[in-house]
């Protein structure tokens, strides 16, 4: 993307800096919510755009929280688990926990989608508040959810991912941490794809949310920011960087309409990588770019700014606007469910998750009062490069 391209590269020297948000990668959140409301709205037509948006999502994800991780190894030689799943925890829950409220409120006094008479309900928020919706379950639960699946298999990575980095580094192994981890998921994808074919086709819906049929792209985002001083020197001309950015953005723009994505093996093995390849170079233009963003992005900055509370909101505002019903939306209930999405962003924004903020913040300045202070830095292959 050309928004992504302009500006120096930052050297190596100053890669362990960090900007209080940068906001290229808000650009992306931005785009990636936005082909999400696609997807949502008018799934005949933006076929692959919904998990396009969360592979980009998947993609940001694992760089941003591997360079949390990697800050606190650097600063402390150590990750300090309490704050990290903390700091998850006010980040996260707030917003679903209203999402979820609001949900359970209206189902039990409106019965809009007919989760009360299915008796549903309690299963629901079990499945969602427990992180659970990308695993088969004995029990159903209400369509309202169905996004949270992605929200499952990010926490589940983040149970396993510190504890492996960790060793990895203290070893000096992060390149096998990375391979070891592809193969096992892409073993596991194949698997399980080759399983539903034979099988069962009619399970491609179970197959794509499972934890490894995507897990790639966290992988791919924390390979990034573990060599993120190397892969940075690949895009050190403007030219480099513009052709880059503007082929990873065909490359995406052209998988929003692959059709029957979310059923499709090609697309798990085909459609997925290239998808996750172009937004790790996206990813790297815009976490390189040291100059600002244009001020005619500052619309897609403020979507990426409240793209969680968006991403929670949108398909049960769909559903509840189109009877249930997850069929292409006529023009004015689109529109409307995205204005309506939009609006229930900015009410979180504002309110439960600025409480979780400062909940955060006062969480830090008791139990950690001494965060700023920096430790001898971990050895790291980056480290060892400069």
């Amino acid at each position: 993307m050309t928004l992504l391209v302009g500006g120096p590269v930052r050297t190596a020297a100053r890669q362990t800096k960090v900007r209080p948000r940068l906001d290229g990668l808000d650009v992306l959140r931005g785009a990636a919510v936005g082909a999400v409301l696609l997807g949502h709205s008018w799934p005949g037509i933006f076929q692959g755009a919904g998990i396009v948006g969360v592979i980009v999502f998947f993609v940001l994800s694992g760089y941003l929280i591997t360079g949390v991780l990697l800050r606190d190894v650097e600063r402390h030689r150590k990750i300090r688990y309490g704050r990290f799943y903390a700091h998850r925890a006010f980040r996260l829950l707030p917003a679903l926990s209203a999402f979820l409220g609001v949900y359970a409120i209206v189902e039990l006094t409106a019965d809009v989608l007919g989760d009360r008479s299915k008796g549903i309900i309690g299963y629901t928020l079990l499945a969602g508040f427990g992180y659970l919706k990308d695993l088969p379950l004995p029990f159903d639960v209400s369509l309202a959810i169905g996004p949270l699946w992605t929200l499952a298999v990010e926490e589940q990575f983040y149970l396993i991912w510190p504890a492996l980095l960790v060793f990895a580094l203290r070893s000096n192994r992060q390149g096998r941490l990375v391979g070891w981890s592809a193969a096992v998921v892409l073993s596991l994808m194949t698997a399980s794809v080759l399983a539903m074919l034979i099988l069962a086709p009619e399970l491609h819906s179970l197959v794509y949310a499972l934890p490894t049929t995507w897990g790639l792209g966290l992988i791919v985002g924390s390979a990034l920011c573990l060599y993120r001083v190397h892969v940075t020197s690949w895009f050190s001309g403007h030219r480099l960087r513009l052709a880059a950015g503007l082929g990873s953005t065909v490359v995406l723009a052209a998988l929003v309409f692959f059709p029957k994505a979310n059923e499709t093996p090609a697309f798990f093995f085909v459609g997925g990588p290239l998808a996750m390849a172009a937004a790790g170079v996206l990813v790297m233009l815009a976490a390189s770019r040291s100059s600002v963003m244009p001020t005619w992005t500052r619309a897609l900055q403020a979507l990426g700014t409240v793209s969680y509370a968006a991403y929670l909101w949108n398909y049960i505002v769909i559903l509840w606007l189109n009877d249930g019903s997850t069929a292409d939306l006529p023009p004015l209930v689109a529109v409307s469910a995205i204005l309506l999405t939009l609006l229930l962003a900015v009410i979180s924004w504002h309110t439960v998750e600025r409480l979780g903020r400062i909940a955060r913040d006062r969480f830090d300045n008791k139990y950690y009062p001494d965060q700023q202070r920096a430790a001898a830095p971990f050895p790291s292959r980056d480290t060892a490069r400069r």
